[in-house]
């Protein structure tokens, strides 16, 4: 990974204030579409449950501050990262061991085979399931996996072990050492116990949500399904269609600046992979230091997702993603 070469101290009170803020803003808005919004209703009125929607809306801005906790850099202490980080995952529907093992074997093995829906190789899978893969996974199913899989932990340990070991088998590079990894983070004793627990807390706080919406669950079900949507259709356009070879590669995608700041600059996303470390309000100082450029704009990127995964994978240069308008 590049070097940080720019002033990387301890953020100062106001970012410390800010991330907590955060962190506060989306747990609290999430216990509120729980169990706060289903009172509302009951007492006064259904149209409260439109409070949903902006709640669904900031999705990306929960998943964002839930990703500054799987690097370490949303509060000030490592104890306190993974507390935080825990109780946003679990109010996610998931785990937190989980996720964050997903996310980082991302950044040390990006684009490896079972970390690329946007493209197949035709001599082990048709087109067709590739595409129906592809198209399934951008519109929910990533969430749907990462809600559901913490689920399996229920399952005795040496029948998570065996599917661990097989989910990463082959001897492909680099299975045999994310093999090992998964092996000891997601089927240790202690990794499949905080597993376990989350996925039991994760669903019990679903369930209990369901019962609080009573017959207006249908409106909690959208919700969790639009937050779920929102995140899976954003999750690969930083690397739709990049080189299979270069870890370090991703797409800087242009965002108008509300959004961008909802996104906590994630949209540089070529920065963050190669500053892997820097936390996310120094993202534009390096952004500017590395004289990078963006690629294209977001929206572009989205909708070159419609053409779905490729048998190919090319290798695009930094203007790839469309020309910018």
């Amino acid at each position: 990974m590049t070097e940080t070469t720019l002033d990387s101290s301890p953020p100062g009170t106001a970012i410390r204030w800010i991330n907590a803020g955060l962190l506060l803003g989306h747990v609290g808005s999430a216990l509120a579409a729980y169990f706060v919004l289903p009172a509302l209703v009951r007492w006064e009125g259904p149209a409260w449950a439109w409070a949903l929607l902006p709640i669904a809306l900031v999705a990306n801005g929960y998943w964002a501050t839930l990703h500054e906790a799987m690097h370490g850099q949303l509060l000030a202490s490592a104890d306190a990262n993974r507390r935080a980080g825990r109780f946003l995952a679990i109010l996610w529907g998931s785990s937190f061991r989980l996720l964050r093992f997903g996310h980082l074997m991302h950044h040390r093995f990006n684009r490896h085979a079972l970390d690329r829906p946007d493209c197949f190789d035709p001599t082990r899978t048709s087109a067709a399931k590739a595409r129906l893969r592809f198209y399934t996974e951008i519109l929910g199913g990533l969430y749907l996996a990462e809600i559901v899989t913490p689920l399996l932990y229920l399952l005795p340990r040496p029948t998570i072990r065996r599917i661990v070991l097989r989910l990463y088998g082959g001897d492909d590079a680099p299975m045999p050492q994310l093999r090992q990894i998964a092996d000891q983070t997601l089927a240790s004793p202690k990794g499949v116990a905080d597993i376990r627990q989350d996925a039991l807390a994760a669903w019990l706080l679903l369930l209990a949500a369901g019962i609080f919406w009573g017959p207006y669950w249908p409106a909690f079900a959208a919700f969790i399904f639009a937050r779920g949507l929102l995140i899976s259709v954003v999750d690969n356009v930083y690397h739709f269609r990049t080189p299979l070879d270069h870890v370090e590669f991703a797409y800087n995608l242009r965002l108008p600046r509300p959004l961008q700041a909802l996104f906590l600059n994630m949209n540089m996303h070529r920065v963050h992979h190669r500053r892997v470390n820097v936390p996310w309000w120094q993202l534009p100082s390096f952004f500017a230091a590395d004289q990078d450029t963006y690629d294209g704009s977001f929206m572009r990127g989205i909708a070159r997702q419609a053409s779905g995964p490729m048998a190919v994978a090319p290798r695009p240069s930094r203007g790839a993603v469309e020309n910018s308008p």
